[in-house]
């Protein structure tokens, strides 16, 4: 116990604020003032044998603080509030959240559970995670809970998208969008994700040392301008020459990453600020796609690309506006190249330290006559569905690193969680990545191992496996391109596996998880052709 006669009074009341801190989860409301008395009396002792002006404003700080801790707590539940810390006055656990990254939620975790309180950007947050947990928000949409994302990802991504819309608005995106998803939209990217994969493939051999996570970027995003956007294609030809174009792609992914940097900053729009440089990028994104939008109406382009499908959406179906056109290409941009180019770096982090994975993936494509590179055009939605092994090996990846930790919702009402209240107006942030690290229907969770799969079977997309594996999110609000996500992810895996080899330059390397998993060091690669010349297939041009 520190002497208060020697000590200065600050320090004894920063230490006395430490321990009612640690001790405070074990209050009610009705202790609320007693911890404040507590902390007053001892800190006016200190100030009676040393007043300091700092030390006056710092414990005015503080009860203010208790005072707006103590609203937080709903009258309408008689259960306590999570545990967990609401840090320092106003700005909360903010500055430790960024010092430590996604290390923050996992100690969190194992000091309070599975349900906890915090304080981050200005707002009060129940962190969830377990399935059960889980389910119950995803599943409580609209009743419990509705769609909330920060302030700086609404301005960036806009008010005509689908993760920002609710009620009708929300279903009627979503059901134009889910037009471009479907079966016979996919079976068409399919050509077009395989040969640019392969082109893509090949310059990393002629290269030879290639950063795997920039690479994944290029690909992803070009992939997406070409199957989502049309960018590159013509009305008169299914595969036109992408030279012309990969400029202009280049400079595109040069603005779109300013864009994606800065999604989740501080709501301050001043020069030079995050936020600033993000919606500077996001007006020229949307003017480049409302360039693309107005060439397709001027020159009656029909290519099956996402956005040509949902131009031509009419009838009972409603059609889009222009400025939803924009923001929800925006959206899909978003979805289908910077969670993709993260799911495929990892891909190649996984299979890299894990040889044996590789030789299997080979003899599952000879067994299904796919080993031959020679073929330019042997996948289809059909085949790649038979490769179960394959599909195995994304599951695993995906479980290890979801692209997406961690979904926002906003409580409607005070309700519930695992024994404690969720007040009403409450951020809700579901945990996907804790979810699924520590899911009991997984063993030896740490370890990458596909053939856990062939155990848990295929149940683990559905209802009965109760939300253990969600790296898409479940519910009314699940991923809408889903499909398309995991049909590029198993065209690249079977394309690398079958054309190529590389070596992990460091296998070391530490797995940064905030915004999305990649590897620190960008995932530095040595990638040779498997084959000898005389046998590789030509590259073609898309």
């Amino acid at each position: 116990m520190c002497d208060i006669n020697n000590t200065d009074p600050t320090s004894v009341f920063l230490a006395t604020m430490v321990k009612e801190q640690e001790d405070y989860d074990s209050y009610g409301l009705a202790d609320n003032s007693d911890v404040a008395t507590s902390v007053l009396v001892t800190y006016l002792k200190a100030l009676l044998l040393s007043s300091a002006l700092p030390g006056v404003l710092t414990l005015l700080s503080w009860l203010l603080w208790l005072m707006y801790y103590a609203t937080f707590r709903s009258n309408a539940s008689q259960l306590p509030l999570p545990p967990g810390s609401m840090g320092l006055p106003l700005i909360g656990e903010t500055i430790t959240l960024f010092l430590l990254g996604a290390t923050f939620y996992k100690k969190r975790r194992k000091l309070y559970g599975d349900v906890f309180k915090t304080h981050l950007m200005g707002r009060p947050i129940v962190r969830v995670a377990g399935a059960s947990n889980v389910r119950k928000v995803l599943m409580g949409e609209n009743t419990l809970v509705t769609s909330f994302w920060p302030a700086s990802v609404r301005l960036m991504l806009g008010t005509n998208t689908i993760s920002m819309s609710t009620g009708n608005k929300h279903k009627f995106l979503r059901k134009g969008v889910s037009k471009a998803f479907n079966h016979d939209a996919l079976s068409s990217y399919v050509s077009v994700m395989q040969q640019m994969t392969r082109d893509a493939i090949q310059r990393w051999c002629d290269t030879a040392y290639v950063r795997g996570y920039r690479e994944c970027q290029t690909l992803t995003f070009s992939i997406a301008c070409r199957t989502l956007l049309g960018l590159g294609q013509s009305s008169t030809a299914g595969h036109s020459n992408l030279g012309a174009a990969r400029a202009e792609v280049d400079k595109f992914l040069d603005v779109f990453e300013t864009w994606t940097h800065n999604l989740f900053s501080l709501p301050i729009n001043l020069p030079g600020c995050g936020l600033s440089r993000g919606l500077r990028a996001r007006k020229v994104l949307l003017d480049k796609v409302e360039e693309i939008i107005r060439t397709k109406e001027r020159e009656e382009i029909t290519t099956r690309d996402a956005l040509s499908l949902m131009m031509r959406l009419g009838g009972d179906e409603g059609k889009l506006s222009m400025e939803e056109l924009k923001e929800v290409c925006l959206e899909l941009l978003f979805a289908g190249h910077a969670t993709v180019a993260s799911a495929s770096t990892l891909l190649l982090y996984f299979l890299g330290r894990n040889p044996r994975v590789v030789r299997r993936i080979q003899r599952e494509l000879e067994e299904h006559g796919l080993k031959d590179t020679n073929q330019n055009d042997d996948l289809t939605v059909h085949a790649l569905s038979r490769l179960t092994y394959v599909d195995h090996v994304v599951k695993e990846s995906l479980r290890l690193a979801p692209p997406v930790g961690a979904g926002f919702r906003v409580a409607l009402k005070t309700f519930e969680m695992d024994g404690y209240q969720v007040p009403k107006d409450w951020t809700v942030v579901y945990s996907i990545r804790e979810t699924q690290a520590f899911s009991e229907l997984f063993t030896d969770s740490d370890r990458f191992e596909p053939e856990r799969w062939e155990t848990i079977g295929q149940s683990a997309d559905d209802e009965k496996e109760d939300f253990h594996f969600l790296p898409f999110s479940r519910g009314a609000r699940g991923c809408v391109g889903k499909e398309y996500a995991k049909l590029l992810l198993k065209i690249f895996v079977v394309e690398t596996c079958r054309t190529c080899h590389w070596r992990l330059l460091n296998e070391d390397v530490e797995l940064k998880m905030i915004p999305l998993p990649q590897p620190a060091d960008g995932l530095p690669l040595h990638v040779t052709h498997l084959l000898p010349a005389q046998v590789r297939p030509r590259a073609a041009t898309v």
